[in-house]
């Protein structure tokens, strides 16, 4: 089963046993951001649950600004059903959907996230990005590093010597580590990125679009997943608003499979406590 329909299925089988709130809004920054910068709305449940998704990819802004104030009341699960389709802000929102059902869940069952501790990253030797990440990218080339980035936007990586810029998948075949883009769920691409990687390598999902439940990933091959946590979501809202920095409003996470209950665990715990 490909993830995403293993994705929706996961969704479906929550909302077949939990009752889920319904949306409550859209938060999307505004129009007249910098598009050259990644920006991220967030779809709020009723209860405050907050999924982020990536809006920075071709005229999803715009779309889903037209369409914002339609999803009030919607229930989540008809959302999720558009993961990976072709329209990229029927899929954004898709991933937004089951982001927000996942932190849901896991506030419902008392699984924090973010008290996981991190674990020991093995030495890479050559690493690998889908998706330009600048920080990291400025670690490695201060080491002395080459690595490789895939980008469908290459004005986006400067040029340097150490980057190998490319956007052939293949590229990645020598890196032992591949930190990857959530926003591959959006376009479909993951799977693709997962059969290009060598056995040996370690690919680790990340971004606030990651902010799921990641059975369905762990079980394609990914080694680890980080997301953010939505702990403020009323100064989230402000923020998002005026096109300021939510970093202040969460806390970022990473899970491995060693870490992670499972969406079995979790649903039971949520199952056995009080309804909020």
């Amino acid at each position: 089963m490909s993830i995403k329909r293993e994705i929706q299925r996961i969704a479906c089988h929550i909302c077949d046993n939990l009752p889920l709130p319904a949306v409550r809004e859209l938060l999307l920054p505004p129009l007249a951001q910098d598009r050259k910068i990644d920006e991220f709305g967030f779809l709020l449940l009723e209860d405050g649950s907050a999924g982020p998704l990536y809006v920075s990819l071709g005229e999803t802004l715009p779309r889903l600004h037209r369409l914002r104030h339609e999803l009030r009341g919607v229930a989540p699960l008809s959302l999720v059903t558009a993961l990976g389709d072709a329209d990229p802000a029927s899929s954004a929102l898709a991933l937004g959907a089951f982001n927000a059902l996942s932190q849901h869940l896991m506030r419902r069952a008392g699984f924090d996230p973010t008290t996981v501790p991190q674990r020991q990253r093995a030495a890479v030797r050559r690493p690998g990005m889908v998706g330009y990440f600048p920080p990291l990218a400025e670690r490695y080339l201060a080491r002395g590093m080459e690595f490789v980035v895939i980008e469908k936007n290459p004005s986006r990586v400067p040029h340097a010597a150490g980057i190998l810029l490319s956007d052939d998948p293949a590229s990645l075949a020598g890196c032992d580590e591949v930190i990857c883009t959530a926003s591959t769920l959006i376009n479909d691409t993951l799977e693709e990125i997962l059969a290009a990687c060598p056995p040996e390598s370690a690919l680790a999902l990340t971004g606030p679009s990651a902010s799921c439940l990641p059975d369905a990933l762990f079980s394609a091959g990914v080694a680890t997943v980080g997301g953010v946590r939505i702990e403020r979501p009323d100064l989230l809202t402000a923020a998002v608003a005026r096109g300021d920095t939510w970093s202040g409003c969460g806390r970022k996470y990473q899970l491995s499979p060693e870490d992670y209950p499972g969406v079995a665990r979790l649903l039971a715990a949520a199952l056995s406590s009080p309804s909020p």
